[in-house]
């Protein structure tokens, strides 16, 4: 006869192998959406300072172009080309690549994993208290909120999984309340 796992009666101390299950895929996703939320909050970091860099650069351009046609140097008129042709092309390059627009998504998206990070926690810690089929429906409702949130398939470089890594194991979001 095949075994129940949807029973969480008190022969098993409460704790049926399926809410063990479910409990367990919980932490997993949770452990996803903290490395993924750092990933993205990573890449979204370096595509500011990208984009940044863009706009200074063309800034700098400009401004070294202008000092040089003011101060009527002809012999520099190369040097002014090159500064004002970086001038206009730098900001063009920063949104050529769309920057804004990733920058956007990977903070909104940041934001989500971040969030989804947070509701595995409570329906490990908390809402696994409930019966199997009320814990069963709370996590349901997260697993979708995760595959939707999945579904622009944003993939940052994969340096910054590494920094991500590295930041986590170092410990940089392990909660105070919860001890060393």
């Amino acid at each position: 006869m095949a075994e129940d796992l949807r029973n969480d009666g008190p022969a098993d101390g409460g704790v049926s192998s399926g809410k063990a299950a479910l409990i367990a895929e919980c932490a997993r996703e949770e452990e996803n959406a903290l490395y993924t939320s750092t990933s993205f909050f990573i890449w979204l970091r370096m595509l500011k300072a990208i984009r940044a860099a863009f706009w200074v650069g063309g800034a700098i351009g400009s401004i070294v172009a202008a000092s040089h046609i003011l101060r009527g140097n002809a012999d520099a008129k190369v040097i002014m080309a090159a500064f004002a042709l970086a001038g206009v092309l730098f900001p063009g390059i920063g949104k050529a690549l769309r920057l804004d627009s990733a920058i956007r998504d990977y903070s909104e998206a940041g934001a989500k994993f971040k969030n989804l990070q947070g509701e595995f926690r409570r329906a490990r810690l908390v809402w696994s208290n409930k019966s199997l089929p009320d814990f069963e429906d709370e996590a349901r409702k997260l697993f979708k909120a995760m595959n939707d949130t999945r579904k622009p398939s944003l993939t940052p470089p994969d340096i910054c999984f590494k920094l991500a890594r590295r930041k986590i194991k170092a410990g940089h979001y392990n909660y105070d309340v919860d001890g060393d």
